[in-house]
């Protein structure tokens, strides 16, 4: 029996739509506190009403419930529901098929495309009357049904060299070559190379990006240090960026906690950033087939990239080198959606470049710019220690057995395949807790202790000069980041720190909560 008529459905009558109400009732009782009995129940209820001849009636009757929980929800200010996002278990035919019905489309031969989706199957009709509902509970209780626990899980460190290896593995192939010249064909990049096919442009970017995963070192900051990393990102960096303050030439960094992007009102939460791979970036064709030649054009220069503002605006980025003026290239990488076979485990979200004394303008919120900022920001605690005496983190090297970096090889892979398991020194001080106290300044004693909140500061590199030269020209500044810690004596009792500042974590929680 087909699961949906490929007949226009008639107006849903009150009993269809008590039907559907009951339905939406079980899903929300199978969503907030599943049971073996509700589990039942919602089976049996769904059955019967794919059997009746009917159930095209008591489906159009779950959709409008769906599409008028939508319009609530967005008036709410929870921005744009996407079924894809909240509910990752729902394949892909009929995710999209109820994205549809959920924003409103007027197609008219929605219950034919609900049909070939069903496959004239009565167990799949089932399936789509429960998801439906399941839909329209979600909409109806909001951002604070989905747990914390669904958010997306971060990168395992020990996980993070088999990774890296079937990230270069999958990028070696057609399909990868198909995928992103697809992408670039729909106006998706923000920088690609000016040549003549989506495919050439693919295989220059594709190949950069191998070169820069190959030869990375990989780095794996824990919780407490991608938050402080979070913190720092917000107050903003002061100072340009230098070739010595990045950690490694090439580099992939992995979260211990995903970064989840601030979400403008009215539109889509982007995937959450789970790792960031960078490399040193030129507007070349490095590492590119040696038939790509660069697409000629009338005028006196030819640009070899072309960048695409979110605004529409195109600038061509003229030909250089990146020996006189280092730039950094940053890919910005996600989990997929749905587990596809040969679809590689993250995928490539964005991408942006800086260049070496180019100073970090003010977050832009909403953007990939947040999550560059957490980055530069982990740059400076990883580095600090090659300026200053007082670092900040600690690194554990978790080294490859021969065995598996002699298959690294095999797959391209040109690191060690070691990882730096990067966290802060010491652990944040708790008021209640006993602490290290730090010592006191020479001529005062203080007979309290106190938590100094955490804090940037300008540091010179030669303070002889620091008078001599207020221009800066003899001698120069680094930044540098003092976490939170207590000051005063052992023993001494705690005096309450006044807080000045809220701090914004760009965390799964965080985001979770704010619903």
């Amino acid at each position: 029996m087909s699961g949906i008529t490929d007949r226009p459905s008639p107006a849903p009558t009150a009993q269809d739509v008590a039907l559907a109400e009951r339905l939406v009732a079980l899903a929300g009782e199978a969503l907030s506190g599943p049971t073996e009995q509700v589990a039942d129940q919602l089976r049996a209820h769904t059955a019967h009403i794919a059997l009746l001849d009917r159930q095209a009636p008591v489906v159009s009757a779950v959709l409008s419930m769906c599409r008028a929980a939508a319009e609530r929800w967005q008036a709410s200010g929870f921005g744009h529901f996407s079924v894809a996002r909240h509910m990752p278990s729902v394949a892909p035919a009929l995710s999209s098929l109820l994205q549809a019905a959920v924003d409103g489309d007027a197609d008219a031969q929605l219950h034919e495309r609900v049909r070939r989706a069903c496959a004239a199957s009565a167990e799949d009709a089932h399936k789509l009357i429960a998801i439906g509902a399941g839909v329209h509970a979600l909409l109806e209780a909001g951002p604070s049904r989905f747990p914390a626990a669904a958010a997306t899980a971060p990168i395992d460190p020990r996980r993070l060299p088999d990774l890296r290896a079937r990230l270069i593995s999958a990028q070696h192939g057609k399909p990868a070559v198909n995928r992103l010249a697809l992408a670039l064909f729909e106006n998706t990049g923000t920088l690609v190379p000016f040549l003549n096919s989506a495919d050439d442009a693919a295989r220059v970017m594709l190949a950069q990006e191998n070169d820069r995963l190959a030869k990375a070192r990989l780095y794996h900051v824990d919780e407490e240090m991608t938050e402080a990393a979070i913190r720092k990102a917000e107050r903003g960096r002061k100072g340009p960026l230098a070739p010595h303050r990045v950690p490694a030439r090439r580099g992939f960094i992995a979260f211990g906690k995903p970064l989840v992007r601030t979400v403008p009102e009215d539109e889509e939460r982007p995937a959450d950033v789970v790792a960031v791979s960078w490399g040193p970036w030129a507007a070349d064709f490095a590492h590119a087939p040696g038939h790509l030649r660069p697409t000629p054009v009338t005028g006196p220069r030819q640009p070899f990239w072309r960048w695409f503002g979110p605004d529409g605006s195109v600038r061509h980025i003229e030909a250089f080198d990146g020996r006189e003026r280092p730039a950094w290239w940053l890919t910005f990488w996600t989990r997929p959606t749905h587990a596809v076979p040969g679809v590689p485990p993250l995928m490539a979200d964005n991408e942006t470049t800086i260049g070496a004394t180019e100073t970090p303008g003010p977050m832009r919120i909403g953007t990939t710019d947040e999550i560059s900022h957490v980055v530069y920001a982990c740059w400076d605690f990883i580095t600090q220690e090659q300026v200053t005496k007082r670092p900040i983190t600690q690194q554990r090297v978790q080294p490859r057995k021969p065995t598996d970096l002699r298959r690294d090889r095999r797959k391209g892979v040109e690191d060690d395949s070691a990882v730096h398991l990067v966290t802060l020194r010491g652990r944040r001080p708790q008021p209640s807790g006993s602490a290290p106290a730090a010592p006191a300044p020479s001529g005062r004693t203080l007979d309290y202790r106190q938590v100094i909140a955490e804090y940037d500061r300008s540091h010179c590199m030669n303070p002889h000069l620091h008078r001599d030269d207020p221009d800066k020209e003899l001698h120069y500044h680094e930044e540098i980041t003092v976490i939170e810690h207590v000051r005063g004596p052992d023993g001494a009792p705690m005096r309450p720190t006044k807080e000045s500042r809220t701090v914004h974590q760009l965390t799964a929680e965080v985001a979770t909560d704010a619903g």
